[in-house]
């Protein structure tokens, strides 16, 4: 699988799989300091974790440490699929962002907006084999 963006081959190692989600997600948060927009995630949206995906993984610590969503990392935020339809309509985009302190999803950016610690991690269905 190659990335959409740089099209450098994505190797499985940078993979983990969540068999208790059926799924498998990117180790690392790339892209960083791009918006949504500028990353056409819109085309993508249903490659991003979602709201209740972030939350399960974030409270199983064996994921969470290795996703860096444990709060180990304040510069590791990344963008996920907005859960609110009326969000999306106008626009808005939503994140998961965690630092030592806490973990929160923030839905309402702007689809412009980028930052320095705000990237994208891509996730996939395990496929059955």
């Amino acid at each position: 699988m190659n990335c959409p963006h740089c099209n450098k081959e994505i190797n499985n190692e940078e993979w983990i799989k969540i068999p208790e989600l059926r799924i498998e997600v990117q180790k690392n948060v790339h892209d960083k300091n791009k918006s949504w927009d500028e990353l056409n995630l819109s085309e993508r949206e249903g490659e991003l974790l979602t709201y209740d995906q972030c939350v399960k993984i974030a409270n199983i610590p064996k994921y969470a440490k290795i996703l860096k969503m444990d709060g180990s990392s304040s510069n590791d935020d990344f963008f996920i699929k907005q859960p609110f339809d009326l969000n999306r309509k106008n626009g808005r985009v939503a994140r998961f962002n965690a630092d030592s302190d806490c973990c929160d999803l923030v839905c309402v950016r702007s689809s412009g907006g980028s930052d320095s610690v705000l990237g994208v991690r891509f996730c996939k269905k395990i496929s059955k084999k």
